[in-house]
């Protein structure tokens, strides 16, 4: 099993591969980029989460547009200052190509013509747009940054999985009708929020059922887990 760091690292050398290979290529090596996006829980959940409400269209209007008659190039592509922003919109873009919604070789000839060559305008573009969202993501996710997200996401998925164990042992508990109800809807809280994130809200929670559980006089070594891991709000979450 690939850990996040092996992911990032799939995620970067696919980059290098897109920026080394000859353009007729291109389209190949740019759904290897998605791919590895794709295939790593903590890319598929950053790039889910930054593209979520991030209005590509107007942002499309906004960063490429028409220059005027007798330019260099027909078009100019500029992007976001926000380097978020910067990241979810050049991921669009590169799933437009892998789509085929936008055509790579019309794009480059518009906002990438350099002396008419494709090989000059596919250097240009994996200069200008592949490299600094490789270094993007690489700087965001490295050392530190990345062990901390490689833990979260670890917590998350523990909680999610003790949650629902805890459910399931609620559901054949001999609790009335009603006290299950009750810590049901305390447990699907806290199932909602392990996937945002939020340690402070998340312990709140798995206090409240630990006293909950206490008062209707159950145990269960799920609930025991969850405190011990937790019940603080510092926990990384």
């Amino acid at each position: 099993m690939e850990t996040g760091r092996e992911q990032i690292d799939l995620f970067l050398k696919k980059c290098d591969e897109l920026m080394q290979s000859k353009f007729i290529l291109a389209d190949t090596k740019i759904g290897e980029v998605l791919k590895s996006i794709a295939t790593s829980d903590l890319l598929y959940a950053f790039f889910r989460d930054i593209t979520k409400d991030f209005d590509y269209p107007a942002a499309q209007k906004k960063y490429m547009y028409y220059l005027p008659e007798g330019s260099y190039h027909k078009r100019k592509l500029l992007f976001p200052e926000d380097p978020v922003e910067r990241l979810a919109f050049v991921f669009c873009l590169l799933v437009d190509f892998d789509t085929g919604r936008m055509d790579l070789d019309a794009f480059l000839q518009e906002f990438f013509y350099e002396d008419g060559s494709v090989y000059g305008s596919f250097y240009a573009f994996t200069n200008q747009v592949v490299k600094p969202f490789k270094s993007a993501v690489r700087t965001m996710f490295r050392d530190q940054k990345l062990n901390a997200a490689v833990d979260a996401h670890h917590n998350r998925a523990e909680l999610v999985r003790l949650v629902g164990a805890e459910r399931d042992s609620v559901y054949a508990s001999e609790l009335s009708d009603e006290k299950k109800v009750d810590a049901l809807l305390i447990l699907n809280a806290l199932a909602a929020h392990a996937e945002k994130g939020g340690g402070a809200l998340i312990a709140a929670l798995v206090c409240g059922y630990r006293y909950f559980a206490k008062s209707v006089g159950r145990n269960s070594e799920y609930i025991e887990e969850m405190c011990s891991r937790f019940a603080d709000p510092e926990a990384a979450l």
